[in-house]
């Protein structure tokens, strides 16, 4: 076998499992327009260099049938091993960074991701489906501020570090249960297109598509770590249609 042929070959098997990792961020994991949300492109193209492309290079670069067999077969074990620890590492990285809830409180959503939630507030939930985090894509729960005085001295001393209300497990409920909550709530379309008039055909083609007029819609603001979208929703009765990728305040 050449040195070519070896490094090819490494290419390609790099390719599909490189393939398939995507396929899980951007299908299961990060739905778009998620994945940019939250800065996936930055974890994806250090995934992308190790594995598909610095490998590869080591075995071009590497590879020699003058070797004896045994040190050829180390070499490339090595290799090997180094990539498969560093996909490991980044899918762990990935997976705990993944987006878990959409939260609506007060008059928009929050992005929140697994690690931003604690295990210690996890076991809390009041109901059973948020006592685990979703493995298959993030769940629209809704929450408010406890009634209880001294729960919600906790929440807004919490601020202080960072913390807020969409962090708290223990008062997600069901989404479905407060949608008309959700569709009073809704911002006009009109203010959408005012703070994005660049973006007024992609709100239009959204609305056509939705089936509904744009009095029927509304839209919240969808808070996220590096970039905030524009979540659109039916008024009469708060169902989520698409998130847009533009400004929503």
């Amino acid at each position: 076998m050449t040195r070519l042929k070896a490094s090819l070959i490494h290419l390609s098997i790099s390719a599909i499992i490189a393939t398939a990792v995507l396929a899980l961020m951007l299908l299961v994991w990060y739905p778009y327009p998620l994945f940019e949300a939250v800065g996936g492109q930055q974890v994806l193209m250090i995934l992308l260099w190790v594995d598909v492309t610095l490998g590869p290079l080591v075995t071009l670069i590497i590879f020699n049938t003058k070797k004896s067999r045994k040190a050829l077969t180390f070499d490339l074990a090595f290799i090997a091993t180094t990539q498969v620890a560093a996909l490991i590492y980044g899918m762990s990285v990935v997976f705990q960074a993944r987006p878990v809830y959409m939260v609506f409180s007060r008059d928009s959503f929050d992005l929140v991701t697994a690690n931003m939630l604690s295990d210690k507030d996890i076991v809390k939930a009041q109901y059973p489906e948020y006592l685990t985090l979703p493995l298959t894509g993030p769940v629209y729960v809704y929450t408010e501020m406890p009634t209880d005085i001294k729960e919600s001295s906790e929440v807004k001393v919490s601020l202080l570090s960072g913390k807020d209300l969409p962090q708290f497990p223990q008062y997600y409920q069901p989404f479905s249960k407060h949608k008309a909550v959700v569709a009073r709530e809704a911002k006009p379309i009109a203010d959408l297109k005012k703070l994005n008039p660049e973006h007024v055909l992609e709100i239009d083609e959204a609305v056509r598509n939705s089936g509904q007029s744009e009095a029927d819609l509304g839209y919240f603001p969808l808070k996220a770590s590096e970039k905030d979208l524009a979540v659109l929703v039916r008024k009469n009765d708060g169902h989520v249609l698409k998130m847009l990728t533009m400004r929503p305040w």
